[in-house]
């Protein structure tokens, strides 16, 4: 049941963005190139070197890249889909961001003062003071929130209707919730060959630096891949242990070192991104050609649409 294998979820992150549409200067462009007003603006930038609200910038980055690392795509709204095995990972690792979201906004406005005196400065006649919230104000334009909602089971439908609309409603459910779970499915399958690609592509110039993370990052996936494989696509688990016991043997610095050993992983990897091109280049091609829904991914699917199925009759 998709109730106990994952949920939704989501990450809120507001920082102040620090700039400011300028109007006049606007209209004074506009005015004097013998345009119209609204062929362009005028965005300033309020703080030009202020490191602390960079910072924060950074900060909320990292935590979306985690936030993305251990979810699949779900909607366009932001919401995603967790698999339950991250959501106490997920709990406590948004706390230790909290925490150090707020202690950096708090760094931020205890300096801000200062920022928009060099502000003064450097815009000259751009500057104006009533372009600066004040630190009260500024600090609701911070914030950080982790949303987690549940999937609906059937009591908490409610609404009446036809046994048609019901029926037609169901089967909306039931194809939305396979298309979103194939979705989530093909984003593993990208993630997976973009990684062995990129150990491809830096394996072929051995010139170049090799960072510890041209091995770490594969490992790194496919260790969290059979977790993520919310849809259970058994090929997806295969090609990760393969990819593992493959390509996962040696550190960065040993393929750096020893030439034969490079050159014998760089063909391992090209050969394994050609078997995924060649897996999805059939499932593109021959949808028949696919295995079934594992049953517990057909439940999950059933389990989906039946809250929408029609009350039965009296």
């Amino acid at each position: 049941m998709i109730t106990h294998k994952a949920m939704l979820a989501a990450v809120h992150i507001s920082v102040w963005t620090a700039t400011k549409h300028d109007r006049k200067v606007s209209r004074d462009v506009a005015d004097q190139n013998g345009a119209r007003e609204r062929a362009g603006r005028y965005n300033k930038q309020l703080l030009m070197s202020a490191g602390r609200l960079e910072e924060l910038r950074t900060l909320a980055g990292q935590i979306r890249q985690y936030f993305y690392k251990i979810t699949l795509p779900w909607s366009d709204e932001g919401l995603r889909l967790l698999p339950a095995h991250f959501l106490f990972e997920l709990k406590a690792r948004m706390r230790e961001f909290e925490k150090s979201f707020t202690e950096a906004v708090d760094q931020f406005l205890s300096i801000y003062p200062d920022y928009i005196r060099e502000a003064r400065s450097e815009l000259g006649g751009l500057f104006r003071e009533e372009d600066y919230p004040s630190v009260e104000k500024l600090r609701d334009k911070f914030s950080i929130k982790l949303e987690i909602l549940p999937f609906p089971v059937g009591e908490d439908f409610r609404v009446e209707m036809s046994t048609e609309e019901h029926a037609r409603m169901a089967s909306e459910i039931d194809a939305n919730a396979r298309q979103r779970l194939a979705k989530g499915t093909e984003d593993l399958w990208k993630k997976l060959r973009d990684v062995v690609h990129r150990m491809v592509d830096r394996l072929n110039e051995p010139e170049s630096r090799f960072h510890a993370t041209l091995v770490t990052n594969v490992f790194d996936l496919v260790s969290l891949l059979p977790q993520l494989n919310v849809g259970q696509d058994p090929e997806l688990d295969r090609f990760a242990a393969q990819i593992r016991q493959r390509l996962c043997n040696y550190t960065a610095q040993d393929l750096k070192k020893h030439d034969l050993l490079r050159v014998t992983t760089a063909a391992e990897a090209a050969g394994i991104v050609q078997e995924i091109d060649d897996v999805l280049e059939t499932r593109r091609s021959q949808p028949e050609a696919m295995a079934a829904p594992e049953p517990q991914v057909a439940d999950i699917l059933a389990h989906m649409s039946a809250y929408m199925e029609a009350p039965a009759a009296a």
